[in-house]
């Protein structure tokens, strides 16, 4: 009988980051967006349909709407059915863990030390951004196809990888731009076409042709033409913005950020990695939901760049203490695992939840009423009542007709017209962040009646004429 052989420590430094992720993903569910991917995976695990049209609101019901996620969110639905959402959140956490192990096999520099540092720079530039969302599965293939490419494994093993891609998320052409980056910085070290890489590239675009084979056809792999046909309604989104350094964990990615840089280029770099870090961090810097994904391009190079001139002896292993290390991560993630099943799987924080209880007693969530929330508020309302929610907007920006989102734009920024906004949409009630300067407005015009105040939520009403 063969003896159990111990794991490497670099593996088990690996292992590490991965339990830290498993740990980051084992938290109540309290994204506003995984509120409605929630919601719409139960709906199809119980009707067992992907909506076509908008069930959700009053201002877009029945229009057309490609649900990006649908994969991701099928996945939510069955496992809501099968237990609760606590499964859910066991996958998140296993997504999560998976995607940070991945980061730290892309980062290996050859010690457990090097490695361990190479991952955690890696993990710094945007692992703090990762949240519980189909995005998971977006990070999840990106860095398979990485490792796929760095291991020179079989192209035609990107083919799945694309699939699940483009049906969970849809950052899926971020992947053919890293690919095109690592291209271009072959050839400029080589002075010739990187014909391997050409292969993956190749494949890539097969896997993105074999996708449009899935339940909603080719609309998935035209989503980006959705996003530059709104380009500027994207724009006012927080996470298509560039990150603010200023908070925490801002400050924590901008330390990050600097430190890779001063890692890579404390001596010449090859194009091969200059060019995809060059190209990924400049597209965090333009974008926050970019950043996540820089992680993972960062991995590869930040390992290279700390890979050690000679080759470390094996011999300085200790077998015996590397088991323990590994029982002590098992038995980690084995309390983790147990954690998750001792919560309810939500977490309402933040949100509204004495007002709208009010609303709910008081009949003003009811079909005679046109509520009037804050898109993060609709997402919530949404998971609360589903199909009745009847919101006036959630943060589907891709779904929504232009003019709600500039209709919404006006109420968030208290623009002039924003009453008119209220009155052109038959809004007669309105529940709102009392901070924002819409609640002024109503305040001041004297057409509308503050019924409750509850923490920093305040419910408002139109006054009878």
């Amino acid at each position: 009988m063969r003896r159990l052989r111990a794991p490497s420590l670099e593996a088990l430094f690996i292992a590490t980051y991965g339990l830290f992720g498993f740990r980051g993903g084992a938290v109540p569910i309290n994204d506003n967006s995984m509120f409605l991917h929630l919601r719409t995976g139960v709906k199809m695990a119980t009707t067992g349909a992907i909506p076509r049209t908008d069930p959700y609101s009053f201002t877009a019901h029945g229009s057309h709407w490609v649900v990006q996620s649908w994969l991701a969110e099928w996945t939510y639905g069955w496992l809501n059915r099968l237990g609760d959402t606590r499964l859910v959140v066991l996958e998140q956490a296993v997504l999560m863990a998976l995607v940070a192990t991945l980061t730290g096999r892309l980062a290996r520099a050859g010690t457990p030390l090097r490695t361990a540092a190479a991952t955690g720079l890696a993990l710094g530039v945007g692992a703090l951004w990762w949240s519980q969302r189909p995005l998971l599965f977006g990070l999840l293939a990106f860095a398979l196809m990485a490792l796929i490419v760095e291991r020179r494994r079989s192209p035609w093993l990107l083919l799945p990888v694309v699939w699940v891609w483009v049906n969970s998320h849809g950052s899926f052409p971020l992947g053919l731009v890293w690919l095109g980056a690592v291209a271009v910085g072959l050839a400029l070290d080589e002075r010739a076409l990187p014909r391997q890489l050409l292969r993956y590239i190749g494949a890539f675009v097969v896997g993105l042709a074999v996708a449009c084979v899935n339940p909603l056809g080719p609309r998935l792999v035209a989503f980006p033409v959705t996003v530059e046909q709104k380009r500027k309604v994207f724009a006012t989104v927080a996470e298509w913005m560039s990150p603010s350094f200023q908070g925490l964990l801002g400050l924590f990615t901008l330390v990050s950020l600097i430190a890779c840089l001063l890692v890579l280029f404390r001596r010449r770099p090859p194009w091969r990695d200059a060019v995809p870090f060059v190209v990924f961090v400049g597209l965090g810097l333009i974008a926050l939901r970019n950043l996540p994904v820089a992680a993972i391009a960062v991995a590869p190079v930040m390992g290279r760049a700390l890979r050690p001139l000679e080759a470390p002896d094996p011999r300085a292993e200790a077998p015996g203490i590397n088991m323990l290390f590994a029982l002590g991560l098992a038995a980690a993630i084995g309390f983790t695992t147990i954690g998750i099943f001792g919560h309810n799987g939500l977490s309402d924080d933040g949100y509204p939840v004495a007002a709208v209880r009010y609303m709910e007693r008081t009949g003003l969530l009811g079909p005679g009423h046109r509520v009037a929330e804050q898109d993060v508020v609709g997402c919530y309302l949404i998971r609360l009542r589903g199909d009745q929610a009847r919101v006036f907007i959630d943060d589907r920006v891709d779904m929504y007709p232009i003019g709600v989102s500039n209709d919404y734009d006006t109420l968030l920024h208290g623009f002039p017209g924003s009453l008119a906004v209220l009155d052109s949409r038959s809004i007669d009630v309105v529940l709102w962040d009392s901070r924002q300067p819409l609640a002024g407005i109503l305040a001041e015009s004297g057409k509308w009646e503050r019924r409750v105040r509850a923490g920093q939520w305040e419910v408002w009403v139109r006054r009878a004429v």
